[in-house]
């Protein structure tokens, strides 16, 4: 696989995107294009990746040489997982299927969730209709307001399927991104019952996480835990706790031999090239993605091809 082009970008963002205590105010990253036409993204997330600036460096520079040089990449020699996920867009275009739309998402304070919700509703129950059987996910924040205030919340969540009667059609996924205590987690739990889907994050150890018996997720945990365990152990320890694996691709060494383990894909902000790949990806493993994250984007650069058209140039 060979590289025929290297493009860069830098993007402002408004607003600037909150994560984990970080403030991003731009994007950064480069577009490989290959002889076929087909795009892959390195864009390493200072405050996000594990990896060094020296490694990243480094695989920019065998990109580099590989596109000056006509040579294919050497997929061994990459260092960063980054540029593994570059590769892997590369080598696996799935052009031929359909992005999968991301699991809705309610985010915001208590009246926002609550204003918002409605029309989310309104939209679910269509689905319903359409497609009997499908059940749809709903992504919520927790640990970021008081508990009672979002325990009652999900609560009015919850009473507002009921009378829609939607039990059974949804799955409401919280994402402690790890600040809870195991005793809160419980309790979040219980409020949610019967519609529990998986809890990302819940807390900061992955014992205690596991500990929790019921489906959890890994999310930003994922690279530190790759480490703790050996491969081997990894997918026997998400299938004796019954956990449900969250992870960023682009952030997750080896994330293409996971695809057994139905792992959610949860953007690790790409750009539209690498979110669209993510979208086809979990059409392609049967799974779901959490890639809402080109709304931080300026409008025109939401789409592959007025992305690369209008906010990219030649890396020299």
């Amino acid at each position: 696989m060979k590289i025929r082009r290297i493009l860069k970008y830098r993007i402002p963002l408004d607003p600037p995107l909150l994560q984990n205590g970080f403030e991003i105010r731009e994007r950064r990253g480069c577009i490989l294009i290959s002889e076929s036409g087909d795009p892959g993204e390195f864009a390493p997330l200072p405050g996000f990746s594990p990896s060094r600036e020296a490694d990243i460096l480094r695989d920019l520079g065998i990109f580099r040489s590989c596109r000056d040089s006509g040579t294919d990449i050497p997929e061994p020699d990459l260092k960063t997982p980054e540029a593994r996920f570059a590769a892997a867009m590369l080598n696996t275009p799935l052009n031929t299927l359909p992005e999968k739309p991301p699991v809705r998402s309610l985010f915001g304070n208590p009246d926002a969730v609550l204003a918002a919700l409605p029309k989310l509703l309104d939209s679910i129950s269509e689905e319903a209709r359409l497609f009997p059987g499908k059940i749809s996910g709903i992504k919520i924040k927790a640990g970021i307001f008081p508990e009672t205030s979002e325990i009652a919340l999900i609560r009015e969540i919850i009473g507002a399927c009921e009378a829609r009667r939607l039990r059974g059609q949804i799955l409401i996924n919280p994402d402690g991104n790890k600040s809870l205590s195991p005793e809160t987690a419980r309790r979040y739990i219980a409020a949610l019952g019967g519609y529990l889907g998986y809890f990302e994050d819940p807390t900061a150890s992955l014992n205690d996480c596991l500990g929790l018996g019921v489906p959890v997720g890994f999310d930003m945990l994922w690279p530190e835990f790759f480490a703790k365990f050996r491969d081997s152990d990894i997918p026997g320890e998400i299938r004796k706790h019954r956990a449900v694996p969250v992870i960023k691709p682009a952030l997750t060494p080896g994330f293409m031999k996971l695809g057994n383990l139905r792992p959610v894909l949860s953007s690790a902000f790409e750009s539209p090239p690498g979110i669209s790949w993510i979208r086809r990806l979990a059409t392609f493993l049967d799974t779901e993605s959490g890639t809402d994250t080109l709304k931080y984007f300026p409008p025109g650069a939401r789409e592959s091809e007025t992305f690369i058209r209008d906010f990219t140039e030649e890396l020299e």
